[in-house]
């Protein structure tokens, strides 16, 4: 009678651990997960609703760059952004690039495709980022946040400051800027998303101080298929880079 006595006290636990399992897996978590579902319609909703605000005040002003203008475009960019914790990893390939680690990026905006059934704006997903540090400019590909572009950052006055270009004159041989690049490139491809150890070099030519240098695969109909460009200046620095393979990818080419 004992022994009955202690096994019942020892499953009464067990069957009490069980019920509240299945309470939590048949009725809370799920309405946990619908009020979760819930929450973050209402929060879309909300932001799709002050996208549009946005747009609608931005189409009202016929001055670009009025101040009002300007401040509400940082408001729509800032709100159709990638949050700050997904675009840390596009800001650390910035300063690899440069080469600065204390440098200050700015993100400035995103540019956004289609939806799949082509009702509209998909702002949730963006194609392409811009940035600018050290007045150079920088378009970053959100899925991996690689590097596509790399320039002078807008400028709307020709009094706006430029990059600092290196143009100590080092070197005047094609084959030493190529190399240069070709070690920059290697050293430093995962923030390109490239390897041009696998692609065929080609040097394009040369301006005052500049060098034009392009490295490219062909697919098996003899047409481009990946495409890099890149600008180095006599003094052994990229100012130009740019992965062309994502506009041959958009155009079908």
């Amino acid at each position: 009678m004992i022994m009955k006595q202690k096994t019942k006290s020892r499953i009464l636990p067990l069957i009490l651990l069980v019920a509240v399992a299945v309470f939590l897996v048949v009725v809370l978590i799920p309405r946990l997960v619908s009020q979760s579902k819930t929450i973050q319609a209402l929060q879309s909703n909300a932001k799709d609703k002050e996208i549009v605000e946005l747009q609608a005040k931005m189409s009202q002003i016929k001055d670009q760059q009025s101040q009002e203008y300007k401040d509400l475009r940082k408001q729509f960019c800032l709100l159709t952004a990638r949050p700050t914790e997904e675009r840390a990893k596009a800001v650390a390939n910035i300063k690899e690039f440069l080469g600065k680690p204390d440098v200050q990026v700015e993100f400035l905006c995103s540019r956004f495709a289609a939806k799949p059934d082509e009702s509209g704006t998909d702002y949730n997903n963006p194609a392409e980022e811009r940035y600018e540090a050290a007045y150079f400019g920088f378009l970053i590909d959100p899925r991996n946040n690689h590097i596509i572009e790399v320039g002078d950052a807008e400028r709307t006055k020709r009094s706006d400051p430029l990059p600092e270009y290196d143009y100590s004159g080092r070197y005047n041989q094609p084959e030493e800027l190529k190399e240069i690049a070709e070690k920059f490139l290697t050293d430093h491809k995962d923030i390109f998303g490239i390897d041009i150890t696998k692609m065929t070099y080609e040097f394009e030519g040369t301006k005052p101080g500049n060098f034009f240098l392009k490295w490219k695969t062909l697919d098996g109909n003899g047409k481009t298929k990946e495409l890099v460009l890149v600008t180095i200046t006599n003094g052994g620095q990229i100012v130009r880079f740019d992965n062309d393979t994502y506009d041959l990818a958009k155009n079908g080419r």
